[in-house]
């Protein structure tokens, strides 16, 4: 079903070698004109768990900026777009805020909103927080990623046992006593402890990226569903354990992100690109269970592009996703695209 909705875009990340200070920036700079080369230097600068994380280490090594984005979403009524914080590098806990500064000094009024990085269980985070908000009033929320796992063939992004420590769960509290939101992500297996450290900040309105991200449900990554038997486990599992995030009536739930390598799929890894037909026949059993959990009003998808771009195209992906609640009225479809988006980040779009 074509998207005939107007949509708030509530993930997308921005960044450019020549001026974001990221992991991969020098090499990105520095190749940006000759793409066999950074090619053949990405198989080899990346650690073998980044690179299959990425599914092509050229993905985050060249610019991705609105105008490309705009380009990708024509034909579609994308009022706005949500930045997420990206990979900024730099010294000491205020230099997150550099990431910030430099989005809102691209000028770009399709960009309605920001949501910065905050190590929410650091000592400075009443700083960070007010610096955030002083380099941008499109400042709405942060982001700290606690994404691991012990297979060393998936990527991590976060030392284990965060969510556990009593500093993490006041961080989380204190981000809604500041009138902010708080994007969570982690891997499927941490949902739990994810469950467990948001029951103690019930006034913090928080979103849960890419469904909680359940690694090789669709197929062998790392050690990860490598057998039918072991893709129903993880299913089955993250079912159970999303149910538990979902019973917080203050988490909201972005769908979003199921096309990155890391679920399995192996969409990136074919000669021709999945159409929306086999993305939403892929995408559907979680979907359907997140709308089931969560209920739609406490749901709205996004695109996490560029991130997903290694597997499909912007509009397969958002194609298969409205093919996905074609079923539903419009009020909800458009909720669910747009409304809920802009209500939960405190948007006016475009």
């Amino acid at each position: 079903m074509p998207l005939d909705l107007p949509v708030l875009d509530a993930h997308v990340h921005f960044w450019d070698p020549r001026s974001t200070p990221r992991a991969v920036s020098t090499v990105g700079r520095l190749l940006r004109w000759h793409p066999r080369l950074m090619r053949a230097v990405g198989a080899r600068l990346f650690p073998r768990s980044a690179r299959r994380f990425v599914g092509s280490p050229e993905l985050v090594m060249r610019a991705y900026l609105p105008a490309e984005q705009a380009a990708e979403q024509a034909g579609v009524d994308v009022r706005g777009v949500v930045h997420i914080q990206a990979g900024w590098e730099g010294k000491g806990p205020l230099a997150a805020v550099d990431e910030t500064r430099w989005i809102e000094s691209l000028g770009v009024d399709r960009i309605v909103g920001i949501v910065g990085h905050a190590a929410v269980d650091g000592a400075a985070l009443p700083e960070v927080l007010a610096a955030h908000r002083a380099a941008s009033a499109r400042f709405v929320g942060v982001r700290d990623m606690t994404a691991h796992d012990p297979d060393r063939g998936v990527m991590d992004f976060s030392a284990p046992g965060r969510m556990e420590r009593a500093a993490f769960r006041r961080g989380v509290a204190a981000v809604g006593e500041a009138g902010l939101t708080f994007d969570a992500w982690c891997y499927g297996p941490q949902l739990g402890a994810l469950a467990d450290a948001l029951r103690e900040a019930p006034a913090t309105r928080v979103v849960l990226c890419h469904v909680g991200t359940p690694i090789g449900v669709g197929g062998p990554f790392g050690k990860h569903g490598h057998t039918a038997a072991a893709r129903a486990s993880i299913l089955a599992r993250w079912k159970d354990d999303l149910a538990r995030v979902a019973a917080l009536p203050n988490v909201h739930a972005k769908l979003s992100g199921l096309a990155m390598p890391v679920l399995g799929f192996g969409f990136h890894e074919r000669a021709t690109p999945p159409t929306a037909g086999e993305l939403a026949d892929r995408f559907g059993p979680l979907v359907e269970h997140a709308l089931a959990v969560f209920g739609p009003s406490r749901c709205f998808f996004a695109s996490n592009f560029p991130m997903d771009k290694v597997s499909a195209s912007w509009r397969a992906v958002f194609d298969a996703y409205a093919s996905l609640v074609a079923g539903l009225d419009e009020p909800t479809r458009r909720g669910l695209f747009h409304d809920h988006a802009a209500r939960f980040y405190g948007l006016t779009p475009a």
